[in-house]
């Protein structure tokens, strides 16, 4: 019997293209997204999402959105890509593909939330 591959926690930082359509790109296909997000916490291998806001919008109603944070738990940094090439955001241009990042990191266990 095989033992499984051995888990670890990534962390992605996807950034928005800067371009005025993108927040109009984001919201049309954000549903799709949500749910693709629902479907990794569901499965586990999502930990953690959020949207990034600039900084100057932190306390204003109308927040401004400039990208997206994503903690995973999977067995590689590919692993990851795959799913973040398979977000509606990624197919639709909403995250820049040249800045995108998936680092592997480690979390204290007197801080996770894992």
């Amino acid at each position: 019997m095989s033992t499984p591959a051995a888990k670890h926690i990534f962390v992605a930082w996807l950034p928005d293209y800067t371009s005025p359509e993108t927040l109009q790109r984001r919201m049309a296909v954000r549903s799709k997204h949500l749910e693709g997000i629902l479907q990794g916490v569901s499965s586990g291998t999502i930990k953690l999402g959020a949207v990034a806001v600039t900084p100057e919008s932190i306390d204003e109603q109308d927040k401004k959105f400039n990208g997206s944070v994503m903690f995973f738990e999977a067995e590689s940094t590919e692993e990851v890509w795959k799913i973040v090439h398979g977000d509606p955001y990624w197919a639709e241009n909403v995250w820049d593909k040249e800045k995108a990042d998936v680092r592997p990191v480690l979390v204290s266990p007197a801080t996770s939330v894992f």
